[in-house]
């Protein structure tokens, strides 16, 4: 079985003209005189195929909110301090990355400890790490005989785990999560959309519907696909609710 991926953008329809999606003979026209009126003129009666489409999902647009972890030393001497940070395959949205990449940082206080020293020698270590480096940003804050570490996702890799060991606490201060669907300068960036596919508008934020669609046999119901196509239209949420909704109910499972 063979794989391939197709991007739609579906443009903004004038909110006065969202009408009702119909779906005709195994596929949804997203245009015409029957179905939503779409601009560009090039995607009216574009149709959406419907004949093996399974597992759709639909995401409403989000902005992705960076995970932020406070940790608090209590000062000991000669004390050692562990903090293991990790990030699992799919937290990271980086197809690269290994089942889970996990890295152990440690530090042994001295016979005079202080919270300052502690947290500066984390401070340090993690933003020298080769790959947590490019994930996460360790910073020292708090005032004098106060001072914590936080650690604070960057922009790309809003999730990681953090875990410490004695003499350390960690609260989730941001719980973190990633961005559903895309903005317009994003997909324009992408280099997948033309005018026949749709082009996204810079400042327009989408929502997505991805879902696996057949060609060949099993889309006239053997059971066995031929080609297997994993399908992304975006939209945008705004004016393009009875779309949303006629989609919703047809795609997603």
């Amino acid at each position: 079985m063979s794989q391939t991926f197709e991007y739609y953008c579906i443009p903004t329809a004038p909110a006065a003209n969202d009408g009702t999606a119909v779906n005709k003979g195994g596929y949804l026209s997203i245009g015409g005189a029957t179905t939503l009126p779409v601009l560009p003129q090039a995607l009216r009666n574009f149709p959406i195929y419907l004949l093996g489409v399974k597992n759709g999902t639909y995401k409403a647009y989000a902005a992705e909110v960076l995970r932020v972890v406070l940790v608090t030393p209590t000062a000991a001497n000669n004390t050692d301090y562990r903090i293991v940070l990790s990030a699992e395959k799919g937290q990271t949205f980086d197809n690269n990355l290994p089942q889970e990449i996990q890295a152990v940082f440690q530090y042994t206080s001295t016979a005079s400890a202080t919270r300052l020293a502690i947290v500066n020698a984390f401070v340090a270590a993690i933003n020298a790490h080769p790959f947590w480096s490019t994930r996460v940003v360790a910073t020292q804050t708090g005032g004098a005989g106060t001072e914590t570490l936080t650690v604070t996702a960057k922009a790309g890799f809003p999730i990681f785990a953090l875990g410490v060991g004695a003499n350390l606490s960690a609260s989730v201060t941001t719980a973190g999560s990633p961005q559903y669907g895309a903005t317009g300068a994003q997909l324009l960036a992408s280099g997948n959309f033309n005018a026949t596919v749709g082009l996204p508008v810079a400042g327009t934020n989408y929502g997505s519907f991805i879902f696996e669609s057949y060609s060949g046999t099993e889309a006239v119901g053997s059971g066995v696909g031929d080609t297997e196509k994993s399908i992304i239209y975006l939209i945008d949420g705004g004016n393009n609710a009875a779309l949303i909704a006629a989609l919703t109910s047809l795609v997603v499972k």
